[in-house]
């Protein structure tokens, strides 16, 4: 029977039925079997990708918007902004098998959700430059209110230090209709001394406001010796101050509270000398800015009888000498001696032997 079955396999005609046989069991099975195969198509505008990214149930609790009970309870914690995502970031995190597209979404969505905070720094400063009014420089000093309405002071001259008298000098102050002051040094010698030292006169006028005396003009004239005049105009509105010599006229920036080399010591009326021991003063020459040293409390024994003062001391650099002031406690701060000692060893000395408080009547 094997050897049946080989010969009819091996004749041909059998051959050509068997293959038809199997092309038609192939075809049956491929049609009933539902299966069935499609060939790629390489036209471009064929290609269609579609892709979608959702966000796994987690990650969209951690964007879910607060309820409105609970933004009440939570009022006070500030909501974080999600930093800005760069291109290459972006790019980093979307690359192909890592699952942190959806991470990616969830920035970008609480970045846009997110109102523009409001710039807090620039709103302070704003509303502070128009809350704060522009101050005096010495807008907190303690002003006496109680201070000479006129003052009169006449002072001995001397030459050495506690030495003999040669000459007088006379400092009158005058507050005329509560607002503008007039103050007047005049020095004149005595004696043998009238004949080497010629009049000293100083003047400066100006106004007294909450900072005490301001001055407007400052004059300085040695006798009729042009080279050692001095004039100084204060313009307060524009904050300059303008100095004149016989050589050379100087424009400086005014700060304020700028004194001259006279108003200064009236000044001292008031504010007490311990409450600001650092004037600008306008010389004349230059303006500069002096430090005044507390030397103590001491008890002068003059013509006057003994008066408890004040010793300041102020040493200036090499060209300016030294100034000391004594200001009597129970006569409003104002000067009773002063000292001037200049580079080469030259004194000045003045001491006071009268004061005169009640200005004096004028009889038409």
């Amino acid at each position: 029977m094997w050897s049946k079955l080989v010969e009819i396999l091996e004749d041909p005609s059998y051959k050509k039925l068997g293959l038809a046989l199997c092309i038609s069991i192939l075809l049956h099975v491929l049609l009933f079997s539902g299966f069935y195969l499609v060939l790629p198509s390489y036209k471009k505008e064929m290609h269609l990708i579609e892709a979608s990214i959702q966000m796994s149930k987690a990650e969209v609790k951690q964007v879910e918007a607060p309820r409105p009970e609970e933004a009440v309870t939570h009022k006070t914690t500030p909501v974080k902004r999600a930093k800005p995502i760069t291109k290459s970031k972006v790019k980093q995190i979307v690359e192909p098998n890592e699952p942190k597209v959806a991470i990616v979404s969830q920035a970008i969505s609480t970045e846009t959700s997110l109102p523009p905070e409001p710039n807090v720094q620039s709103l302070d400063s704003e509303s502070q430059q128009v809350q704060e009014e522009p101050q005096p420089a010495d807008a907190g000093l303690a002003i006496n209110e109680k201070a000479y309405q006129y003052v009169e002071t006449n002072f001995d001259v001397r030459t050495k230090i506690d030495g003999l008298s040669e000459g007088q000098a006379t400092i009158t102050y005058n507050l005329t209709d509560g607002s503008h002051y007039y103050l007047k040094w005049l020095t004149q010698g005595s004696g043998f001394a009238a004949l080497l030292f010629p009049d000293l006169l100083q003047i400066s006028e100006g106004v007294l406001n909450k900072t005490g005396l301001q001055p407007n003009n400052y004059s300085y004239h040695f006798g009729n010796k042009e080279d050692k005049t001095r004039i100084v105009s204060f313009d307060w509105q524009t904050k300059k101050v303008v100095m004149q010599t016989a050589n050379a006229t100087l424009t400086e920036d005014l700060p304020e509270g700028t004194q001259d080399l006279l108003s200064f010591m009236y000044q001292f009326m008031y504010v007490e000398p311990l409450q600001k021991m650092q004037i600008h003063i306008a010389t004349g020459k230059k303006l500069a800015t002096y430090d005044y040293g507390f030397e103590g409390e001491e008890n002068l024994n003059i013509s006057l009888g003994e008066l408890k003062t004040i010793h300041i001391i102020h040493s200036g650099r090499d060209d300016e000498g030294r100034t000391e002031l004594w200001l009597a406690i129970n006569y409003q701060y104002i000067p009773v001696k002063i000292r001037k000692i200049e580079n080469n060893g030259k004194v000045v000395e003045m001491v006071a032997t009268r004061i005169n408080t009640n200005r004096p009547t004028i009889n038409n």
